[in-house]
């Protein structure tokens, strides 16, 4: 007997196709791709162990749950429920439902606790801050520790700043960092050593530029002048650029004055360049930081009435011109004028 057939319709002739065994159903799943949000991916082969989310250490004794359930008790199960967390706090704090409770025994426990929990974590830290799971527990730990706990946190991120200033998670803890130590020394030697690294990396990076941000508001005059330094070496780049445009618009109010002008002025050196940036998306914040900055606020109106021409061709150009006419309505009439010419 021959093999079963099926009848179908195939460009309208009547076809008949013996039947197939099915295939088994592959089971392979697609590894997922990395991008470059990876929490791995911004440290140093050798300052992160791929597997920097599974790292050996005591387990707690208990379950994770009787030991939730102990803590919404209160009492002596908590206490006792406590004390198994803090010391196996390294292992639950790279672990998903781990740093779940560690941080709910934070928000329970007072400030001993918290130092011992830092204390667990000791020689981790820096992985810890690129960790999906244990940076939420840092993010929870670090309102809970005095200046001298910050302080320590701080110590084993030397070296390694730079590298976590462009991290999803790192970036954000060191500015809670910096916040939290204002003033200090250790925040001082925190921005020393994000400066000393790839500076131009920082500025033009989603994550990075926020910490160039805090150190042009907060920092000291020479860490506002280093950053004026590297701003001062790519000025039509940085102007044009979705985040470096942000830290240079901010830098004209933030640094000296001698500074300012000293960047303005090499910023509208370049021929056509004020017109230019009015009619970019990112340099429009450029041009209305210059218009703001006393020693250059006519100049930068001049070259702007100069091109109103080229300015009214273009949506942000001519947006300037709207704002800038509101705020002058002589400017209204000069423009009304070169259009009529």
């Amino acid at each position: 007997m021959g093999c079963p057939t099926t009848l179908i319709v195939k460009n309208t002739f009547l076809c008949a196709v013996e039947d197939e065994t099915a295939s088994p159903t592959c089971r392979l799943s697609r590894r997922r791709s990395k991008t470059e949000g990876d929490y791995l991916s911004c440290l140093e082969p050798e300052l992160v162990d791929p597997a920097s989310d599974d790292i050996p250490a005591e387990a707690p004794t208990g379950s994770l749950v009787d030991l939730g359930l102990a803590l919404q008790a209160g009492g002596s199960e908590a206490l006792s429920a406590l004390t198994d967390i803090r010391n196996s706090a390294r292992s639950l704090a790279f672990d998903p439902a781990g740093s779940q409770l560690l941080q709910q025994a934070l928000e329970v426990a007072d400030a001993r606790f918290a130092h011992d929990v830092a204390s667990m974590l000791q020689g981790s830290i820096p992985q810890a801050l690129c960790s999906q799971h244990a940076h939420q527990v840092l993010e929870t730990l670090l309102p809970c520790l005095d200046i001298d706990g910050s302080a320590c946190v701080v110590d084993e991120l030397l070296g390694n700043s730079s590298h976590l200033a462009t991290h999803a998670f790192g970036s954000s803890l060191v500015c809670r960092l910096l916040e939290q130590l204002a003033g200090e020394v250790a925040a001082v030697a925190l921005i020393d050593d994000v400066l000393s690294g790839d500076l131009t990396q920082v500025i033009c990076h989603k994550f990075g530029h926020r910490i160039a941000l805090w150190i042009l508001r907060n920092g000291l005059p020479r860490h506002k002048s280093r950053l004026v330094e590297v701003l001062s070496g790519e000025l039509q780049r940085f102007a044009r650029h979705r985040f470096a445009s942000l830290v240079l618009a901010l830098a004209f109010s933030q640094c000296t004055a001698n500074e300012a002008h000293g960047l303005a002025n090499a910023l509208m050196g370049q021929a056509g360049a004020v017109a230019s940036l009015a009619c970019h998306s990112f340099g429009l914040r450029v041009v209305k930081a210059l218009l703001e900055l006393p020693s250059a606020t006519e100049q930068v109106r001049f070259y702007l009435l100069k091109s109103s021409r080229r300015l009214q061709k273009d949506k942000f150009g001519v947006r300037l011109l709207d704002e800038l006419s509101v705020s002058n309505p002589l400017v209204n009439d000069f423009v009304g004028c070169v259009g009529g010419a």
